[in-house]
């Protein structure tokens, strides 16, 4: 019995000893998270500059060497997704590097019909989301197209983002006759996917994980034939992503029309 308590109480010192050794790296994230304000029990993940998942430590170091990052997150669950920008920059990321099984990163997002759309809001159904700007002549172009996708595709979520401020993207919807769901002021959440090329669309799956994207889609060969297209693609991802398993790696699939 003696034996016993005793390798019991040298056990328990060993425990603590190895949480002591551990608490000033896990003190260090703790700090460092509770300046996202996220609330309880908070899910952060950390990419590097080509959206690759690191860990803290890794993404830490950067941060001391001066590195800056791009940050979107959901408050609705708590979650954020912080991604390291390229050295010596402060504006913009990587490329796009989202392959089919990456989670989506979370975001809430103000919306032109009214309210706050948040990642969270998506979840049950395939959503198509399309990435423009005003300017944007491809993303002009496709207007019509995205229209009709949608009018025939019902049971699926459709959001349109962009970077702009709320007046020039309600001007975009209006002058463009876009019916979409606009998101505005979407910086943050571009920066974070790598979105640089326009228009780009990603689909959703229903669990919040891209299932396939297409950037710089161009409207150069008449509207049914884009239309078509875009069936064609769409129901591509979604076969790709229901034959998938759930553990399986994430992998690329970006088509560049």
């Amino acid at each position: 019995m003696r034996y016993a308590a005793r390798l019991a109480s040298m056990l328990a010192l060993a425990l603590l000893a190895s949480s002591l050794h551990a608490t000033p790296a896990q003190d260090d994230e703790q700090r460092f998270v509770a300046t996202l304000q996220l609330g309880a029990s908070p899910d952060v993940h950390y990419l590097d500059a080509n959206g690759k998942p690191v860990s803290y430590a890794a993404f830490a170091q950067q941060l001391g060497a001066g590195r800056d990052y791009s940050s979107t997150s959901d408050s609705k669950v708590n979650t954020a997704m912080l991604r390291l920008r390229p050295p010596g920059t402060t504006t913009g990321t990587g490329r796009f590097s989202f392959g089919r099984g990456s989670a989506f990163p979370p975001f809430e997002l103000s919306s032109l019909q009214g309210g706050t759309l948040h990642s969270g809001d998506l979840r049950g159904r395939y959503t198509l989301v399309s990435f423009f700007f005003a300017e944007c002549a491809p993303c002009i172009a496709e207007v019509p197209v995205l229209n009709a996708f949608a009018k025939a595709n019902g049971d699926m979520g459709f959001v349109a983002i962009t970077y702009e401020d709320a007046d020039t993207a309600r001007n975009f919807m209006h002058d463009r006759g876009l019916r979409w769901p606009v998101l505005h002021d979407g910086q943050a959440l571009i920066d974070t996917l790598g979105v640089s090329i326009y228009p780009t669309l990603i689909l959703i799956d229903p669990s919040g994980h891209v299932a396939g994207a297409a950037v710089g889609m161009a409207m150069r060969d008449g509207q049914d034939k884009q239309l078509a297209d875009l069936t064609g693609w769409v129901q591509q991802w979604k076969k790709a992503a229901s034959t998938s398993s759930a553990g399986a790696r994430p992998t690329s699939d970006t088509s560049h029309p």
